[in-house]
């Protein structure tokens, strides 16, 4: 599923990415697979799988997304500083 870092919190290793639906997961540094947490930033795209196991840390927790890397053709962030989009084209 394709979605928008939407919140990033760096210095504990943690986020939030929302689908186009308005959909918003929780994600850890964990979740990584192939590329590197600071590789993140706010607004960039990325594809994650969701996990739908109904046990979670709290009884009320969310889904997370798990799996989680960048979208096709998204240029890796710097210090998790995004490169400006007319530096990218998009």
């Amino acid at each position: 599923m394709r979605g928008t870092i939407v919140d990033l919190i760096q210095e504990r290793g943690f986020g939030f990415v929302e689908t186009p639906s308005g959909q918003r997961f929780f994600f850890q540094r964990g979740a990584m697979a192939g590329d590197d947490f600071e590789d993140l930033a706010e607004g960039l795209d990325v594809e994650v799988d969701v996990n739908n196991d109904p046990k979670g840390d709290r009884e009320d927790e969310h889904p997370r997304a798990i799996n989680l890397r960048l979208a096709d053709g998204v240029m890796p962030a710097a210090d998790h500083e995004a490169l400006p989009r007319k530096k990218t084209g998009r």
